[in-house]
């Protein structure tokens, strides 16, 4: 069934409607067929109860799309049923005299498509195509679409074509890089949403999930990695029971700056010449600098997105002699690292030094190095990185913005950039207040977003882009199923 949509938008929301729904859901154009099929036509329901028995289909789009950064505003009739309309709820007005307001897609190419790979009988067909026709609209009611349902010979292959991208339905028992979950049909599902309906339901209620992902990513154990710009990460864990606001990153990992060239200035090192351990570039410095980072709890599904511990991210482009003397500091000297003044604490708290062998415990987890830099095609950000530059109005900038924010973080191209107007992509990780993405008054308020970046190859973390990631913000997780918890 190929969606004709009308305007290069797709106009529906997440159920929290904190972001613009992405793929299209398989359940929302079988809702649309129901919607204009009639309940008492035995044949057009035989037509529907055949589509639901079908495996979940393949989900087919353009390649290119970005989230708007604009949500689509409009005058809607208000849903409230009452038997004398008052003024507030007369068609094409709302409570509060306000337009409504929903998060929308961009797309490169205004049409997708749903692939069932079963031919139907002549007579399911024949029907399936009319009610196709008949759908005026998919996703919000304002966006318009043609829609068009035919059989196609099963030769060729889809998922490889330029400017395309397949999602496909996965086994129960089946990892890969960003999964999603999709609403589909399934066995009952049109006699639930007719119930739902003479009940005055949503049909949002009735819906059923099925995992997705991305068709053609190859394994990342079977690949070579590209080395990304870091080349150790020493981590260091809170106490048991204390964990921090993840707002308060960039004023942690300042501390820990700090507290780092205190160290070295006590082991009688000359912090000058060090750049890329204190930041302030030379002109004649074109090296990489080091990143100071706050590790918050975020990819499982009990995390709460604060942090656990802090970590130095050393460059491999790092002074041979200034990567020895600061792991003497961090590990040796005086007994390495041992505390660190953070805010909320009215005195230093005490820091443990985080090596592969540090037991498996899941808050413990996300201080561990390996967590952060084992190699991943896959990349969400667990702190929202802050834009290098402000963004044009059209919403596929965003995209150019965080593809250039790579580009000088030293990483590859991204193959795939997924920019949220808001709110996050793992489970427990946040959005900041404006003010936590800067880290002097003053400071240009440049936005920050969460992000999702697939590269052609697997990538050696950590990963960490934008204007602040020096300070920690836009570190990023892996999130192909190599990761762990990410899954």
């Amino acid at each position: 069934m190929t969606v004709h949509l009308l305007e290069p938008s797709y106009q529906a929301s997440t159920l929290d409607r904190g972001r613009a729904e992405w793929p299209p859901h398989p359940a929302r154009i079988f809702c649309g067929l129901v919607s204009v099929a009639d309940p008492d036509d035995p044949v057009q329901d035989a037509a529907l109860r055949w589509l639901e028995q079908q495996p979940p289909p393949k989900v087919r789009v353009p390649v290119r799309t970005a989230e708007a950064d604009t949500a689509r505003t409009a005058w809607v009739p208000t849903n409230a049923p009452t038997p004398k309309p008052g003024h507030a709820v007369l068609p094409g007005r709302t409570n509060g005299g306000k337009p409504k307001s929903w998060p929308q897609r961009t797309l490169a190419q205004p049409e997708v498509e749903f692939i069932w790979e079963a031919e139907p009988p002549i007579g399911v067909r024949a029907v399936l195509e009319v009610l196709a026709k008949a759908v005026p609209y998919i996703g919000r009611a304002s966006g318009h679409a043609i829609v068009h349902a035919a059989v196609t010979p099963a030769t060729g292959d889809t998922d490889g074509d330029e400017g395309w991208q397949v999602w496909a339905p996965l086994a129960d028992d089946v990892l890969a890089a960003g999964m999603e979950a999709l609403r589909v049909p399934y066995p009952g599902y049109l006699e639930r949403l007719r119930a739902a309906y003479g009940q005055s339901q949503p049909a949002w209620q009735q819906a059923r999930s099925h995992r997705y992902a991305v068709t053609g990513w190859p394994d990342p154990l079977n690949e070579e990695a590209v080395p990304g710009p870091f080349a150790d990460l020493m981590a260091f864990a809170f106490p048991t029971g204390l964990a921090l606001d993840p707002s308060l990153t960039m004023a942690v990992t300042g501390s820990l700056r700090v507290k780092l060239l205190e160290l070295l200035e006590q082991a009688g090192h000359d912090v000058d010449p060090m750049v890329a351990v204190h930041g302030h570039k030379t002109p004649d410095f074109t090296g990489r600098t080091c990143a100071y980072l706050g590790l918050p709890f975020v990819g499982h599904e009990h995390a709460d997105g604060q942090l656990r511990g802090v970590g130095v991210a050393l460059p491999h482009d790092l002074d041979p002699a200034h990567r020895r003397a600061v792991l003497a500091v961090l590990l040796r000297a005086g007994g390495g690292l041992r505390k660190l003044s953070v805010p909320t604490r009215g005195r230093p708290v005490p820091l443990t030094y985080v090596g592969a062998a540090a037991p498996a415990v899941k808050p413990l987890q996300s201080v561990r190095p390996e967590t952060w830099t084992r190699r991943s095609r896959g990349w969400a950000t667990a702190l929202p990185m802050v834009l290098d530059h402000f963004p044009k109005r059209n919403g596929r900038e965003i995209e150019v913005s965080v593809a250039k924010s790579c580009r000088m973080a030293g990483l590859p191209e991204p193959a795939h950039i997924q920019v949220m107007r808001r709110g996050a992509l793992l489970p427990g990780a946040r959005d900041l207040p404006p003010s936590a993405l800067r880290r002097k008054d003053g400071e240009r308020p440049l936005p920050g977003r969460h992000v999702r970046l697939y590269f052609d190859q697997p990538l050696a973390g950590p990963v960490v882009l934008g204007s602040k990631k020096n300070f920690g913000l836009g570190l990023c997780l892996p999130t192909d199923p190599t990761a762990g918890e990410t899954r």
